[in-house]
């Protein structure tokens, strides 16, 4: 069984092979050939005020590379505010100051725990590669400006994903802190070799954009009205940045998933956290949005709905949570790469089997 960290992952994770390998994976979903598992959150109090303990499962399954995934957080949580917003934070509260959170890989054929890795920036990267998906199949094929909200490690994700799918002119970056868009300018810039230029504001990264993503932390809306035009793709990686009054607005919405979370809270607080309100466990278009009509993503992957079928159409990724079945994908192109490579700690398979039948 092999041991990888995020240090190990982060020398083998390439933004196309991953776009490419989760397409492939969204196809097989959308014939009915993977299996995914929808996320379950577990919500108790915590010592530290305004938190709770959050405890993450999602799963999935990709028959094409033989592996199935399981995805556990075990999370710190809070809503501090910031500016005038309720932004979602975890506390790394584990020694070190470090977070916690691994995603397990099991063989297919044999049942055999394989690989465990830190979840980190395979988190990031199967959102951003799972945008550009979407991307691919909704955006205008000459869509040539790109507008970023935010500039953390989601949006980080999110502008090479775009990139592996469509060739910019020009991206504009916002974020409320100028030292950060700047930064994440000139670092991304070079990185990617694209013009790369931070803005002042959220409305002047949106005026003239093609595609328009939020990767932000907020827990209201990023994603004004009056920032749509005809021909505009919109995505987000919080279900709370995309407001309803865009969501009415936009011709073609496509979902990564109907399922919704499952949240099991304990009684008080963790049961009134602001993920109740607009959040991962609800928002005000659920129950005004019909999503068990929307098409989901795997549906356009599989080309069972039609993608984007006019230049002039507003489309809409909202992403507004991920898949087990995501990390099976990312997964499979980590644990091969590094056997490659020879990288990460291997450890005797028989702590993780057993003679004894469970």
């Amino acid at each position: 069984m092999l041991i990888l960290t995020n240090e190990d992952i982060e020398t083998l994770i390439d933004m196309p092979a991953c776009v490419a390998t989760l397409e492939a994976a969204y196809r097989d979903f959308g014939t009915g050939e993977a299996v995914d598992i929808p996320r379950q959150d577990g919500l108790v109090a915590n010592s530290r005020p305004g938190a709770v303990h959050a405890f993450k499962t999602m799963s999935g399954s990709w028959p094409r590379a033989g592996i199935a995934a399981l995805r556990l957080n075990s999370d710190i949580v809070h809503w501090p505010v910031v500016g005038d917003s309720p932004r979602r934070v975890k506390i790394p509260c584990s020694a070190g100051a470090r977070y916690n959170g691994m995603v397990l890989l099991f063989s297919t054929d044999t049942g055999q725990l394989l690989c465990t890795f830190n979840d980190g920036l395979a988190q990031k990267t199967r959102v951003g590669a799972s945008s550009g998906v979407a991307a691919k199949y909704l955006a205008r094929e000459d869509a040539r400006n790109l507008g970023l909200l935010g500039t953390g490690w989601q949006a980080e994700a999110q502008v090479e994903a775009m990139c592996a799918v469509r060739r910019f002119d020009l991206v504009k970056v916002y974020s409320p802190t100028a030292a950060n868009r700047e930064k994440f300018a000139a670092m991304f810039a070079r990185k990617l070799g694209t013009d790369i230029r931070p803005v002042a504001t959220a409305a002047e990264a949106a005026h003239g954009a093609d595609i328009l993503v939020s990767a932000t932390n907020s827990m209201t809306p990023t994603i004004k009205p009056e920032y749509l035009r005809p021909g505009m793709h919109i995505t987000s990686v919080r279900g709370s940045e995309i407001p309803l009054e865009v969501l009415r607005r936009v011709d073609r919405l496509v979902v990564n998933t109907h399922a919704p979370v499952s949240a099991f809270p304990a009684r008080g607080w963790p049961s009134e956290v602001p993920e109740f309100t607009n959040g991962d466990y609800s928002r005000p278009d659920i129950g005004l949005i019909a999503y068990e009509k929307v098409p989901e993503l795997k549906d356009v992957v599989a080309r069972t709905v039609p993608a984007r079928v006019s230049p002039q159409e507003i489309t809409c990724f909202h992403n507004y949570k991920g898949l087990g079945l995501q990390f099976a994908a990312i997964g499979s192109l980590i644990y091969a790469s590094a056997r490659k490579r020879g990288l990460g700690i291997t450890v005797e398979d028989r702590y993780f089997t057993q003679t004894v039948h469970p």
